[in-house]
């Protein structure tokens, strides 16, 4: 998928009417003091409607949600800040965080993630910390998965079940300074001597005990 086969002018019109019924309320289980909606451990099972269209930080932590809607979440372009750690959540979609261009700071860790599709994140060019750690059943990753993060700077895959990365993973990642990579079950052969060597010269930081694995 390309950034052009994504969503056209047709969704944005009609988010933007889904907006104007609903984007000024707040969900009646989260509180919301503008800019912020807080809904932590409300026991939530799905993304809460009502979410108001200003929001800029967004808590969604320590609840029961299952996917990310991006007709709902595409409404919130003033998006800077999303923590959706500790739910059910298992898929990323190629479309998932389309319209929240701002989007600063992802926190997607101790979830059920087993896939991220290729292009989830390639509207995210803001982002600065990305963290999908303690995600078991993610065992790999796509090449492409970081290809227009160009402003990321802080990436946390630790204890997602990789065995494997592509080294031209983070070739657009200029800006990378710490990545965490412990906790792995990391396949030690050949096909991981490009990615170790990329490591090696990157001089990222890497807290913890980087590649370690069987």
């Amino acid at each position: 998928m390309s950034l052009t086969s994504a969503p056209g002018p047709g969704w944005l019109l009609f988010s933007f009417g889904m907006g104007l019924v609903s984007g000024s309320k707040c969900p009646h289980t989260c509180l919301c003091q503008t800019p912020e909606v807080i809904c932590t451990g409300k026991q939530l099972a799905a993304y809460p409607p009502d979410i108001p269209l200003n929001t800029r930080r967004l808590y969604l932590d320590n609840n029961r949600i299952t996917y990310l809607p991006a007709m709902n979440l595409g409404l919130l372009s003033d998006l800077v800040y999303l923590d959706c750690q500790n739910n059910l959540i298992r898929e990323v979609m190629d479309y998932t965080f389309v319209g929240v261009f701002k989007l600063i700071y992802l926190d997607l860790s101790s979830n059920n993630l087993t896939l991220i599709s290729p292009y989830s994140f390639s509207v995210l060019s803001n982002l600065v910390q990305l963290n999908i750690s303690n995600n078991p059943h993610l065992s790999s990753l796509h090449k492409y998965t970081f290809a227009n993060t160009s402003s990321l700077r802080y990436l946390d895959l630790r204890n997602t079940g990789l065995q494997i990365l592509d080294h031209a993973a983070f070739h657009h990642l200029i800006t990378l300074k710490t990545l965490y990579l412990s906790g792995n079950p990391w396949n030690c052969n050949c096909s991981l001597l490009d990615f170790s060597i990329y490591l090696i010269v990157s001089h990222l930081d890497q807290p913890g005990e980087g590649l370690t694995g069987s």
